[in-house]
């Protein structure tokens, strides 16, 4: 059997200790500068280190990029009988951990400004993940019990990107190599769509998905080993361009070999710095990936539904994808900043078909060493094929680019369940509104965010008497 059972809410056993721990080790981390949740935050974490810039002003970037991923992204696909997101834990601890106080010239047990970061790190940390545990718990109950109840349409929310996920590859194809190839890949998952229907297969939108999958796979490899062949094919000195002098003089080719060594002397100090705190590092995935597995919290809100109704494999073929978007960037900023990412998209990927908890937690901490291991290796093959990096780029706008349009329709078929055909003419309504106000609420969000809007209002509607 892969996976575990899925109970909704999320039950208060496992989640609040799995909360609180995770919020204490992840607090913790980004107290030492070690490890960051926000991708947004890592790049300044250097700054920090250096006394460039002071807590207070990392802390109000840190509490910016926070509020605006809680309310606009992490909380509407949190709320109702759905697998709570991960963010909400970890976004909020990283602007726990910078906002306390530390001597990173220090070890973490010296003097009284380090013993003091720690404690409050854990006592803050632990209470925002125990807290948070409950708070989802209760409100679920409570959005239960409404006259209009709401919990269970929420799970509307990610309804069409479950069944539109097969898109991810397809306009990936289509962003990156043309038009003509994209609607090639749209056709060739279509015919795999019917098939899988005729064949009456379990949801004929995950084997839609891995023939565009295969298809971009097979775009990719063309694309890298034609790269590859012309840089043999072309001597070296061909592919730089000429000194209107001649050759460029040996002082200059000495500074660049100079600044080439001391960038990979960076790379190499900054690895080792990694590699210094990789047991906690460890604790936290491990714990991260129990979590994932028990199915109290997940990374992104679709992945989240499908292994909510047991397709695992599916679940885990998605955040595959997220870990091809955002791998690149993840590893490239711990390789430059020093300070390692508190998740790489890949742990969902290896926690979810494991059989429990346990073997979860353990498989998670061995992946997340091979991790730290493996992060100037996989720079290195970054730097030979760059266009991973530029396909993981496209990938993401593909990825966010559907979580946009079909979220908006998941939020349309929610509030048509609440209110009828009021309900998706308020959501349309309110997609035009934030328009004309220049997008306050990220366009992401804005479905489930109008949806639950519509939901406030029927239920006060209910309460005094009128119905819709």
């Amino acid at each position: 059997m892969l996976g575990s059972d899925v109970n909704l809410p999320i039950p208060l056993l496992p989640a609040v200790p799995l909360f609180a721990a995770m919020g204490a080790l992840s607090t913790v981390l980004v107290n030492r500068n070690v490890s960051v949740f926000h991708d947004g935050l890592r790049p300044i974490m250097p700054s920090l280190r250096s006394g460039e810039m002071s807590r207070r002003e990392v802390a109000k970037i840190s509490f910016a990029l926070a509020l605006a991923f809680i309310w606009a992204f992490g909380l509407p696909y949190s709320v109702g009988f759905v697998i709570p997101l991960i963010y909400l834990i970890y976004i909020a601890t990283d602007w726990i951990g910078v906002s306390l106080p530390a001597d990173l010239e220090r070890r973490w047990w010296q003097g009284g400004t380090n013993r003091a970061g720690i404690l409050g790190s854990i006592l803050l940390g632990g209470a925002w993940g125990a807290g948070l545990a409950l708070a989802l718990h209760f409100l679920a109950r409570g959005m239960d019990s409404l006259p209009v109840p709401l919990a269970e349409g929420t799970r509307l929310f990610t309804e069409p990107v479950v069944q539109a996920f097969f898109l991810f590859p397809v306009l990936t194809i289509c962003y990156h190599y043309g038009l003509k190839a994209g609607m090639w890949a749209f056709g060739l998952s279509t015919v795999v769509w019917f098939v899988a229907t005729e064949l009456e297969l379990t949801r004929p939108s995950v084997w839609a998905f891995g023939a565009a999958l295969l298809l971009m796979l097979v775009f990719l490899v063309r694309e890298a080993r034609a790269s590859g062949s012309a840089n043999d094919q072309v001597p070296a000195g061909w592919l730089e361009e000429p000194s209107a002098a001649g050759d460029a003089p040996a002082w200059a080719t000495e500074d660049e070999d100079d600044d080439a060594e001391d960038e990979s002397a960076m790379f190499a100090r900054n690895v080792r710095r990694i590699k210094r705190n990789l047991p906690l590092i460890v604790v936290l995935a491990g714990l991260s990936g129990a979590a994932y597995n028990a199915g109290v919290v997940a990374m992104d809100p679709f992945s989240a539904h499908l292994y909510a109704v047991h397709l695992v494999v599916p679940a885990a073929l998605v955040m595959l994808m997220w870990a091809f978007a955002f791998l690149p960037m993840k590893f490239t900023t711990a390789v430059v900043t020093g300070t390692m990412a508190t998740g790489t998209f890949l742990e969902p990927v290896v926690a979810l078909p494991m059989p429990n908890p346990y073997v979860a937690a353990a498989a998670v901490a061995v992946l997340r060493i091979v991790e730290v291991y493996c992060l100037l290796l996989v720079i290195g093959w970054i730097e030979r094929w760059p266009n991973i990096r530029e396909v993981a780029d496209v990938m993401r706008t593909a990825i966010f680019q559907v979580m946009e349009i079909g979220f908006l329709v998941g939020g349309a078929l929610a509030a048509a369940a609440w209110a009828g055909q009021w309900g998706v003419a308020a959501v349309v309504a309110a997609w035009f509104f934030n328009i004309k106000a220049k997008a306050p609420v990220m366009p992401m969000s804005l479905g489930a965010i109008a949806a639950l809007g519509v939901g406030v209002v029927v239920n006060v509607f209910a309460a005094i008497g009128l119905n819709l």
